[in-house]
């Protein structure tokens, strides 16, 4: 009888680890599929002017808006990136810019913040000479996924 017992126990216990196997790989599928979610909520930029460049990506989350790339300055002409973040009635939330560059490609992030209902709704990006004169611009709308 101690021998019936523990091969049922042991049935038991394989069926219990196939399902629980079973729920976290549907899980599993479940929590893999959320940031596709939030990948619709990126979107790219390309600014080039001659040999100079800011490229990369920008990412709206809730509150705030993360501009994100690289930056190809010249010891000729260095350069800087800018961001602006705006509601849906374009009042300018936050802007912020990177340091300048003189050198590249380099890795340049902007974060920006937008504390209000709704947060950001348009982001402009620009590229722009050290001394922050204005190169190239681009200004898009969130849900919009090319910027150049």
């Amino acid at each position: 009888m101690g021998v019936t017992l523990s091969t049922r126990i042991l049935r038991t216990s394989k069926r219990a680890t196939a399902v629980l196997a079973t729920l976290a790989a549907v899980a599993g599928l479940t929590l893999a599929g959320a940031p596709n979610a939030a990948a619709d909520d990126r979107a790219t930029f390309k600014l080039t002017y001659g040999a100079t460049y800011y490229i990369g990506t920008i990412d709206f989350t809730n509150r705030s808006v993360l501009v994100a790339g690289s930056l190809r300055g010249l010891s000729t002409g260095c350069r800087r990136g800018w961001a602006a973040a705006f509601d849906g009635s374009f009042e300018r939330l936050d802007y912020n810019s990177t340091s300048a560059t003189c050198t590249g490609p380099v890795h340049r992030e902007i974060p920006l913040t937008a504390d209000v209902e709704g947060g950001v709704r348009f982001v402009e990006v620009r590229l722009q000479e050290a001394d922050g004169t204005e190169l190239a611009s681009c200004f898009l709308t969130r849900g919009v996924k090319v910027c150049d």
